[in-house]
This record gives structure tokens, C-alpha cells and sequence, in this order.
């Protein structure tokens, strides 16, 4: 007998599988916008824990002269590496899309405009 559970209605089970397979396929293709992971130098040892035990599913990050390194270019931001790290060394830093920095900029500036109108 397996422990798996057994879905007697097909749709409810393919409807488990394409979720646990689209979060699968996340993780590995999908970068959150924004998002980008910090070496805090000053912490990491160069145990290689984030190499060995794989707190990157995607292998983004390497140990190069006995410090983490992450390639940003194959990071996907899922911050999973900043939970695990024994040291602490690796930091989660959040920037909005420069979408989004650009309308927070055009706001300002049109705040700016108002207010400095009614003084």
C-alpha cells in the first residue's frame, strides 16, 4: 500500500499536479522582480553549507576565495538561502522594478508641486 493519497475525482488530481508541478517550474524559471540576494562578507565563513546542502534549488550561489557568491543572473529571488544560511550571511534586499520607481518618483514630484503650492 503507498502513503501517497489516492484522488478518486481525475480533475481534483490534476489539479494537484499541475499546482505541485507549476511551483516546481516556478522556482526554477520565474525571478521575482525586485528582489536580489546580499554576501554580508563580514559574516560568512566559507563553511560552503549554502553549496553542500543545496539552499539554492536553481545553484545560484558558489564559493569563491572562502566567501558566497551569488549569480544574480540565475538567482530567481525566492530568498530561501537567507533562511538557511548557519551565519546569517546571506540578506534578502528589496528594490522596487523601475517601473514602479518611476511612478514613486512622478508622485513626488507631483506632491512636491501641490504643497509647495499651498504654502
Amino acid at each position: 500500500m503507498s502513503n501517497s493519497p489516492t484522488y478518486h475525482n481525475p480533475i481534483e488530481n490534476l489539479g494537484r499536479t499541475a499546482a505541485r508541478f507549476s511551483k516546481q517550474l516556478m522556482v526554477k524559471h520565474v525571478r521575482i522582480p525586485g528582489v536580489r540576494i546580499l554576501v554580508r562578507h563580514e559574516r560568512c565563513n566559507g563553511c560552503g553549507s549554502c553549496v553542500r546542502k543545496g539552499f539554492c534549488r536553481v545553484g545560484a550561489i558558489s564559493v569563491v576565495d572562502r566567501k558566497a557568491k551569488v549569480d544574480e543572473r540565475a538567482c530567481r529571488g525566492c530568498t530561501r538561502c537567507t533562511h538557511l544560511c548557519p551565519k546569517d550571511a546571506l540578506a534578502l534586499e528589496v528594490r522596487p522594478p523601475a517601473p514602479v520607481r518611476l511612478a514613486l518618483k512622478r508622485l513626488d514630484q507631483e506632491l512636491t508641486g501641490v504643497l509647495g503650492e499651498r504654502r
